[in-house]
């Protein structure tokens, strides 16, 4: 084994790290759209703790790695540029959403007790939120097909352009509720 070998590994983990990160984010905000109630509203916020740890170190360990592989045998290429810069973009996407966001929604349901008012139910349904989680998957997805298959720059740009379309058309098309229901919908269902 040598240093090319271990630094390539702690890359993958750090890829699998976020993936799990945003797995848990993911089913978080599906259980949280779906509460009904200020304890289990609590329990879906109480389940993204681990991604507060998860996903900072998973990007540290991805990009750390990343750098060091890039700068001692591949070189900056279209793929691995263009990876860099979505990574920033998936950082970016994920404070933006939630910095403000999930906090406002936690100190609004941390005194209550039992069912949440209509209201507050629509909040927890925030749409920025769900559209955030399922364009960065599917950003972080298209990473993944760079790192297989590295394409020139253009090519790594229409995939990952590709791939955020296709992120946020499947959170568009998950998130509709009509105006009078706000009864859990597609992949958001928590039961």
């Amino acid at each position: 084994m040598n240093v090319h070998s271990i630094v390539l590994y702690v890359h993958i983990v750090g890829a699998l790290g976020l993936f799990v990160a945003l797995g848990l984010e993911w089913t978080a905000l599906a259980r949280l759209r779906g509460a009904a109630t200020a304890e289990e509203a609590r329990g879906a916020l109480g389940a993204l703790a681990p991604t507060r740890v998860i996903g900072p170190l998973s990007l540290a360990a991805i990009l750390v790695a990343g750098l060091y592989l890039t700068a001692t045998s591949v070189g900056w290429q279209g793929w691995n540029v263009s990876s860099l810069a979505a990574m920033v973009v998936i950082a970016a996407l994920g404070a933006a959403a939630n910095a403000s966001r999930m906090p406002a929604l936690g100190r609004s349901i941390g005194p209550l007790r039992g069912p949440l008012d209509v209201a507050l139910r629509a909040r927890l349904r925030d749409p920025l939120l769900w559209s955030s989680i399922q364009v960065r998957v599917a950003i972080a997805l298209g990473i993944v097909l760079l790192m297989t298959a590295k394409p020139d720059v253009v090519g790594a740009i229409v995939t990952l352009v590709a791939f955020a379309v296709a992120g946020a058309v499947a959170a568009f098309a998950t998130s509709r509720a009509s105006a009078t229901s706000l009864e859990p919908r597609g992949l958001g269902s928590a039961s």
